[in-house]
């Protein structure tokens, strides 16, 4: 399976609309035409949240009518510059779904909301704590991917880790304690990286849109362009993974 990750869109009821100098809807649109033109193209869509920047039913719709024509399944989860239950009005039949688990060949995918009203930085009520210890416990031999919008483990940055996943400590310890885990993969970041943590790989994937500048005290852009990432799952437990970037 070829799963496309794409993340913080950002889009806005105005198609023309710009976020920090970058027109959104042109961006998206030029990332899902890279990545569907490619020589192997996917068989189904991740996205990680902040689709719509300004909680706008329009923005959700315009997400919507871009990706459903590909007739590929969505999987989505929100972002804290989202608007949830408006998300999953929009999005409330096929090919999207929200939240949730999937079957993706040999693997499963689980989508964790961290949502936190009137805070950009994310929380794991215990329900979807405990939707991932059942998940995992009913699934022991699928290899696993976790899915989120917030970020579980520093960047680096002092104003982005500012807005991290709140306490996430416990659903770091379900990770690691769950040898099917392969890997962990995130948005919010707007920048890229890759690690590890024993055997669990750490994936976060650039925005759609504007990047952040890596290691920073204050808030700061990079001069990436847009951004995507592939995640090869193979039926053997493996996960191939690369980033993509798309010349403005």
């Amino acid at each position: 399976m070829r799963l496309l990750h794409i993340t913080d869109p950002h889009l806005h009821a105005d198609p023309a609309a710009r976020m920090r100098g970058v027109c959104t809807d042109d961006t998206l649109r030029a990332v899902l035409d890279h990545a569907m033109k490619g020589a192997s193209p996917p068989d189904a869509i991740l996205a990680t949240g902040d689709l719509v920047q300004d909680e706008t039913r329009a923005g959700y719709e315009r997400f919507r009518d871009l990706l459903r024509p590909l007739g590929l399944p969505v999987f989505c989860i929100p972002g804290n510059h989202d608007a949830p239950a408006l998300m999953a009005e929009v999005l409330d039949e096929a090919p999207f779904q929200v939240g949730g688990t999937a079957r993706l060949g040999a693997w499963r995918l689980v989508c964790l909301d961290s949502y936190a009203a009137h805070d950009d930085g994310g929380r794991l009520s215990p329900g979807e704590l405990d939707r991932l210890r059942a998940c995992l416990a009913g699934s022991p031999a699928a290899p696993t991917l976790v899915a989120l919008h917030h970020h579980p483990v520093p960047m680096g940055s002092r104003w982005l880790d500012g807005v991290a996943l709140r306490s996430p400590a416990e659903l770091l310890g379900i990770v690691t304690a769950a040898p099917q885990v392969r890997a962990v993969v995130w948005g919010h970041v707007h920048q890229a990286s890759d690690r590890w943590r024993g055997g669990l790989r750490l994936l976060s994937t650039p925005s759609t849109c504007a990047q952040f500048r890596p290691h920073c005290d204050d808030f700061a852009l990079d001069d990436l362009p847009p951004g995507y990432r592939w995640l090869d799952l193979g039926d053997d437990g493996r996960l191939r993974t690369e980033v993509a970037w798309v010349s403005p």
